[in-house]
């Protein structure tokens, strides 16, 4: 009889029964992800380690002014948090996901009155606090080498955090999709890396450098990846009046629009999951 009902109506307790699902399942992914070596350095170190080796060898620093040099390692700093980001929810999301279906967990989860949404759910929260804490890693090191970072407002805070969750969103969808057609961790690891640095370099570093994107400037408001990683770049990233820097060029919208837009980006990618989790990953036919 379970599998024959819909899939969300298979939890006993209604709202506090799929809370804690979602808590339980937050908690299994986070720990998971949080002591795997690897994951941790994909997603943080090697950002990090990509943004110094950048502001020390790939950056000729001697041509930059003084005064602006501290904000353009700011910048330097957002594109390549942003890149860790996208690295914990596409790459290690999507490995993890296709872990447990090369380990076939599914078989017993579609067996119990289990919620796929709060399945889901706690896979997006752990995913995005491992993708909060891969930007931030790249910040308080960019910090320690000198860049400089501020607030251009009371909103700018919130709106940061919304556009990382939003971002983290979007990129833990692409990884479901992914993980549901290839169910081998290799290959899902191959795949989710070259869409990662794919997306990275091909949108100019997440939109932060148009100058190396081949297309037009305007696409790059519009592409989930880049329109986060410009309002981020925007709203942290706050050089005195008049002082020219890699930000400065950059078109982004503003506060309203921008959060509204994320938000919409946020929830439509939510929802594509959600259809996924429950039509292909909890409702499949196996033999």
């Amino acid at each position: 009889m379970t599998a024959h009902l819909p899939a969300d109506n298979r939890t006993r307790d209604g709202i506090a029964g799929w809370l804690r699902q979602s808590r339980a399942f937050a908690e299994r992914y986070a720990r998971e992800l949080f002591r795997n070596k690897a994951v941790l350095f994909w997603s943080v170190a090697f950002p990090v380690a990509f943004y110094l080796l950048t502001i020390t060898v790939f950056v000729d620093t001697s041509g930059i002014p003084g005064d602006a040099l501290p904000y353009v390692k700011a910048g330097t700093a957002v594109s390549y948090g942003m890149f860790g980001a996208v690295i914990a929810s596409l790459n290690s999301f999507g490995q993890q996901l296709a872990a447990d279906f090369e380990a076939d967990r599914y078989l017993q989860y579609r067996s119990l009155p289990l919620a796929p949404s709060a399945d889901l759910a706690g896979r997006m929260v752990a995913g995005t606090l491992l993708s909060l804490v891969a930007f931030v890693a790249v910040v308080a090191v960019a910090v320690v080498t000198g860049a400089q970072f501020g607030l251009r407002g009371l909103v700018s805070a919130p709106l940061v955090l919304v556009a990382v969750v939003s971002f983290a969103l979007v990129w833990m969808t692409v990884a479901v999709a992914v993980a549901t057609l290839v169910r081998d961790t290799r290959y899902a690891s191959i795949i989710t890396i070259s869409i990662a640095l794919g997306s990275y370099f091909l949108t100019g570093y997440n939109g932060t450098d148009p100058s190396s994107f081949q297309g037009p400037d305007a696409v790059l408001t519009w592409l989930p990846n880049t329109a986060a990683t410009r309002l981020v770049s925007h709203h942290v990233v706050v050089p005195p009046t008049g002082l020219a820097d890699r930000a400065a060029a950059l078109a982004v919208p503003d506060a309203l629009f921008g959060f509204a837009q994320l938000v919409v980006y946020g929830g439509v990618a939510a929802l594509v999951g959600v259809a996924l989790m429950r039509r292909v990953v909890y409702r499949e036919v196996t033999a």
